[in-house]
C-alpha cells in the first residue's frame, strides 16, 4: 500500500460514521485493541499504523467491508462461510454454529430477524421429536450423502441423541428472537414432498411412524397459528405460554420464494444469511448489500398481507389451506402401504 496513513485516515472515517451518538471513538478503540487511550489516539490520528489484526478487529465490530479498502470494486462483497457439510462432524458443528448464531442476534437489544420462507423456516423442524429426526434423517442421507451411523445403515430412530438435543436447543433460541416472516402457499410443500416420497420408497420404518410425522406437523401448524393470533412468539420450554419476542407473519400470494434470512441488529447494523446446497449458508455484514436487502424485503412486506394479530378471516383461509394439505398427505398414507 503506498500510503499506509491515506488507507488508516479513510478506514477511520468509516469507522466514525458508525460510533454510536452515546460512545466516544477512543474509548471503544481502547476497549478493542486493549490498549491506552494514548495509543488508541495515535492510531486514529494515523501517527501509528495500524496492524491487520487491529483493522480485522475493529472492521468486525462495525461492519465494515475491508474489501472496499484494499482496491476491490465497490460491487465486490466479501462472505463468510463455514466448513461445508460433507460428514456427521460437520452437521453436528452446522447446528452448534446456529445456536451461537441466533444467540449473537439476542444480544443486540432492537434485533429482528425477517425471514423470507421459500421452505418452512428451518428453527421451527426441531420443535417437536419426530419431525426433527425426520428432517435430519432428510439432511443427512439425501443432501450430504451420510448413508451410515457408526457401520451400520441408519434409520430414523438412530439419529444420534445429541444432534437432538443441539435442534431442540435451536428452536428454543428462535423462540426468543423478534421475528418476522413472509409465507406463501408453496412454503409447506418441500417438507410434505419429503415425507410423502420418503414413505412411499418405503425408508420410513412404518405407516404409523410416518403418520406420527404428520400430526406432528399439524401440531406445529398449531403452533404457528397461535403465535399469528396473539403476535408473539411461543415460549422455548412450555406450550401453553408464549415468550416475549414479538412475532409478525406476512402472507404474499404471488411472490416466487426464496429463502432469505436478514439479521437487523443495532443502529443500522445487519447481518444476511444466504443459504446454499441446502443446510449451508454465507453471511455478510456489507453494509451496501444488506441495505439493498432490507429495501427489498420490505417492498416485499408491503406487498404482502399482515395475518398476524389483525386479518382473521385471511389468517384462518390460509391454515385451513395448511391443513387440509396435511390432512390428504395423512388420508393418503393411511389408505396405502408400502411395507407390505
Amino acid at each position: 500500500m503506498k500510503n499506509p496513513n491515506n488507507f488508516q485516515r479513510t478506514f477511520f472515517d468509516m469507522v466514525r460514521d458508525r460510533v454510536n451518538d452515546h460512545e466516544i471513538l477512543v474509548d471503544v478503540i481502547t476497549d478493542l485493541l486493549h490498549c491506552s487511550r494514548d495509543s488508541a489516539y495515535r492510531r486514529i490520528r494515523g501517527t501509528t499504523d495500524l496492524s491487520l489484526n487491529d483493522t480485522v478487529v475493529i472492521a468486525r465490530h462495525f461492519g465494515i467491508p475491508l474489501n472496499h479498502l484494499i482496491g476491490q470494486s465497490a460491487n465486490s462483497v466479501v462472505f463468510q462461510k463455514e466448513s461445508f457439510i460433507r460428514s456427521l462432524d460437520d452437521f453436528r458443528k452446522h447446528l452448534q454454529n446456529t445456536v451461537l448464531h441466533l444467540r449473537s442476534i439476542q444480544n443486540h437489544k432492537g434485533h429482528q430477524l425477517i425471514y423470507q420462507a421459500k421452505d418452512l423456516p428451518l428453527y421451527y423442524q426441531f420443535r417437536f421429536p419426530k419431525m426433527s429426526a425426520f428432517k435430519m434423517f432428510v439432511w443427512l442421507k439425501s443432501f450430504y450423502g451420510v448413508d451410515r451411523l457408526e457401520g451400520f445403515h441408519y434409520e430414523l430412530d438412530m439419529i444420534p441423541a445429541d444432534l437432538l438435543e443441539l435442534g431442540k436447543e435451536i428452536w428454543q433460541e428462535y423462540a426468543k428472537i423478534n421475528s418476522v416472516e413472509i409465507w406463501n402457499d408453496t412454503t409447506i410443500l418441500s417438507l410434505l414432498s419429503q415425507l410423502e416420497y420418503y414413505y412411499e420408497s418405503g425408508l420410513l420404518n412404518s405407516k404409523e411412524e410416518a403418520i406420527a410425522i404428520c400430526e406432528e406437523y399439524q401440531d406445529l401448524m398449531k403452533l404457528i397459528y397461535q403465535q399469528a393470533l396473539r403476535g408473539k412468539k411461543a415460549h422455548p420450554r412450555n406450550l401453553n405460554e408464549f415468550s416475549t419476542a414479538d412475532y409478525k407473519m406476512y402472507y404474499h400470494e404471488i411472490l416466487i420464494m426464496d429463502n432469505h434470512i436478514l439479521a437487523e441488529l443495532d443502529h443500522n447494523k445487519r447481518t444476511y444469511f444466504m443459504p446454499y446446497a441446502e443446510l449451508n449458508y454465507l453471511n455478510t455484514n456489507d453494509p451496501l448489500l444488506t441495505e439493498n436487502l432490507a429495501e427489498y424485503l420490505g417492498a416485499q412486506i408491503e406487498k404482502s398481507s399482515l395475518i398476524s394479530n389483525i386479518s382473521e378471516k385471511e389468517r384462518n383461509k390460509f391454515f385451513i389451506r395448511i391443513k387440509n394439505r396435511i390432512d390428504q398427505l395423512k388420508s393418503k398414507i393411511e389408505s396405502t402401504n408400502p411395507f407390505m
